[in-house]
């Protein structure tokens, strides 16, 4: 496996390819050659700053040129990247921050300044002006030192930091480029948020190859349709998107000669297989921030297991996640670590070079999840995935679930314990229990809650909204006398109540709306959340709305009133009436809302 460093490859290209495309947003271009001279400029002022190899730097920048830029200035110097949410809160944020302790965080003007916490802020936001090129920083880079310091999320209630050397890095990326069959002259998709592990995923891959890496606005990834129209008019070769949008964008109509020829899929379990003849390739990845690449449906390629290439026989069954990479060895085993007898579920352990270090200040975590390889050569590793799997006769790997309570929300993996710490620091809570419920072959998070007193519903979602990310927010909230015990004095998950989540809504008498917008958003909303009708005192996520489809609802909302509605006002509005008056003193402080067009529904089938 190739042992060159990613920062190393980007300096290859700007010397050999110095012209060739390697970042576009928009009407923003770079050439390899300008990434590079900018990396150099911020690395230059991050060396002033202190920074050194070992220093902890923050990136609290959105998905952006300027992210790569930093992302690359940081490894150069042979420090470690933290990258940070702007969209998370501001107490998620500075916990980090504090905990970690970077010697700077770059952000930008665009972040809306300084982020939280205690660290000196370092804007990054014109180092596009500096004319200067100082160089390819001189330093040794050592595949056993520190690159990534990655958030997620934890089962002790804090968000748990993963530790990632370049070694892991450097194999990840040099596998998934060969797998792949990426080659310079493909132009790839970057959706996934700056701060989530499959960015550096998606843009490292890229970047190794020499390719091209096409930015796509947040609007844009949020609506599947737009989505597929970017991809086709920006002539993607291979994107890679997490499952749920991956299979939405599958049965969208797709031209014989689209430019497209690998979309693959990762971060959440896949429910069927995509139809045959598309016109391109549909592929499995398997890997976790923990341990980067596992297993892909893709490799070999003589061999590759993807809706182009299944039997009548793989089509019987789920969709396999594939074989082992190179390099790696899946194992799966009994609690005990003694293997599981040919063709019986256990759980998957991984021994591979892409193993992460473990988790920041947590060696007790660290030594349950990481353990010493009985069945490698000494001082290798063993890494516990919490997934369930069996091995097929061929070799193929097939998932078949979790065996924790780590719950997978559109792609993110959620440990159901920080969502349940949270909602236990409101006043009014005494227990809570929180559990994933399946709806439409994906899962949404529920809160069953006992309170000492009367709670509102809206008022729990609140709270939760203010420390947590939002795809981390449950959907809904069940008030109980009190949570099931089993006989060891824990709360009985399977006691809970029924898992049709869509049964626990509230159910509100229904007032019918009177004027616009308010008429306008019932049929936007009805017709997204497939609901008979909304009613004025109606919750868009009590009706089974969430982050997801909120964005979608934004876009729609924009092309209907030609208002930008900010997601904070969207999440923030209790009833219809309340986010009708929200899109009205919006399209007021930006400008009248032009009168909309007599609506038609859509008729239903």
């Amino acid at each position: 496996m190739e042992q060159r460093t990613v920062p190393a490859m980007v300096e290859e290209h700007a010397r050999t390819r110095p012209h060739a495309a390697a970042i576009t947003r928009g009407v923003e271009r770079l050439d390899y050659r300008e990434l590079n001279r900018r990396a150099n400029v911020l690395a230059t002022r991050l060396a002033a700053r202190g920074v050194h190899r070992g220093s902890v730097v923050g990136i609290h920048l959105g998905r952006s040129v300027e992210w790569v830029v930093s992302m690359l200035a940081v490894l150069k110097l042979g420090a470690v990247c933290m990258s940070l949410d702007p969209k998370a809160p501001a107490e998620r944020t500075a916990r980090a921050i504090d905990s970690a302790a970077p010697t700077v965080v770059l952000t930008g003007a665009r972040e809306g300044g300084a982020p939280p916490g205690t660290a000196p802020v370092l804007p990054v936001d014109d180092v596009a002006a500096d004319p200067d090129d100082p160089g390819d920083p001189r330093v040794q880079i050592n595949l056993d030192d520190l690159a990534f310091a990655m958030h997620t999320s934890g089962s002790s209630g804090r968000p748990k930091i993963v530790l990632a050397q370049h070694r892991w890095l450097t194999h990840g990326v040099a596998t998934g480029v060969a797998v792949n069959r990426t080659t310079s002259a493909d132009r790839g998709s970057w959706l996934a948020p700056a701060s989530a592990g499959i960015a550096v995923h998606e843009v490292c891959m890229l970047l190794w190859a020499g390719a091209a890496i096409h930015i796509a606005e947040p609007e844009t990834v949020a609506s599947p349709p737009a989505l597929r129209a970017w991809l086709l008019e920006n002539r993607i070769t291979q994107t890679f998107v997490i499952t749920p949008v991956g299979e939405t964008l599958q049965s969208l109509d797709w031209p014989a000669d689209t430019a497209l020829r690998l979309m693959s899929l990762g971060g959440d379990k896949l429910n069927g297989w995509a139809p045959d003849d598309l016109p391109f390739e549909v592929a499995v990845s398997y890997g976790s921030l923990e341990a980067f690449q596992i297993a892909n449906s893709l490799y070999p390629w003589e061999d590759r297991r993807t809706p182009a290439t299944a039997t009548a026989a793989d089509r019987a069954a789920p969709p396999p996640v594939g074989r082992p990479v190179p390099g790696v060895t899946v194992h799966l085993l009994e609690e005990d670590l003694t293997p599981v007898a040919p063709g019986v579920i256990g759980e998957v352990w991984v021994d591979s070079p892409a193993l992460s270090l473990g988790y920041l200040g947590n060696p007790a975590l660290t030594a349950d999840k990481f353990r010493p390889n009985p069945y490698g050569a000494p001082g290798t590793r063993l890494y516990r995935t919490g997934d369930a799997g069996r091995l097929r006769p061929d070799g193929i790997l097939e998932h078949r679930g979790r065996i924790d309570d780590v719950v997978k929300i559109r792609g993110h993996r959620v440990e159901v314990g920080e969502v349940e710490w949270v909602l236990g620091q409101h006043p009014s809570v005494t227990q809570v229990c929180v559990v994933g419920v399946p709806e439409d072959g994906q899962h949404q998070l529920v809160a069953c809650l006992v309170t000492d007193g009367p709670v509102g519903l809206r008022e729990l979602r609140a709270h939760a909204a203010r420390h947590l990310q939002d795809f981390m927010v449950p959907v809904a909230y069940v008030l109980m006398d009190r949570l099931p015990m089993n006989t060891s004095n824990k709360i009985d998950r399977r006691a809970l109540p029924p898992a049709d989540w869509r049964t626990w809504r509230p159910s509100r008498p229904y007032r019918e709306p009177r004027d616009e917008p308010a008429l306008g958003l019932a049929v936007l909303i009805a017709d997204l959340l497939t609901v008979e009708r909304v009613g004025a005192d109606d919750n868009f996520f009590e009706l089974g709305g969430d982050s997801l489809l909120a964005a979608q609802l934004q876009t729609r909302i924009e092309e209907r009133f030609g208002v930008r509605l900010r997601m904070e006002e969207l999440m923030a509005a209790e009833t219809l009436t309340d986010l009708a008056e929200r899109v009205i003193r919006t399209g007021e402080q930006g400008g009248r809302i032009d009168r909309p067009p007599p609506i038609v529904r859509r008729a239903r089938s």
